[in-house]
């Protein structure tokens, strides 16, 4: 899937323009020494994405647990909520639990539902 460009504004030039714009403000933190590189200043940004949009934390962590990257105990850490919230928002949107699973089980149960997927 084509993911958007972050700093696309929707129209040709004034599209141009922009990534110009927010290129030379990161190169420009970079030179007075705010920022070492672009990607301690991309980390912070991202840290800070999720700061004030918690409900992208939330989506973060539902899909990293769907795909098995996180356990439930981290995904329930990385949504900001406990382990019981994070199971009631799992059920609310219909996501099935692997309880009891073994790892190799549970391997075996991640790749089944990678290939439904594609």
């Amino acid at each position: 899937m084509l993911r958007p460009d972050p700093f696309s504004t929707g129209g040709g030039r004034k599209e141009v323009k922009t990534k110009n714009i927010v290129k030379q403000k990161v190169e420009a933190l970079i030179k007075s020494g705010v920022y070492v590189d672009e990607t301690e200043l991309y980390e912070e940004a991202i840290r800070t994405l999720f700061e004030v949009r918690t409900d992208l934390k939330m989506i973060a962590a539902i899909e990293l647990y769907k795909e098995g990257e996180v356990s439930l105990g981290k995904a329930s850490e990385i949504a900001g909520t406990n382990i019981v919230q994070f199971k009631n928002i799992l059920a609310q949107k219909g996501i099935i639990r692997w309880v009891g699973a073994g790892e190799e089980k549970l391997k075996r149960r991640t790749e089944e539902l990678k290939k439904l997927k594609r």
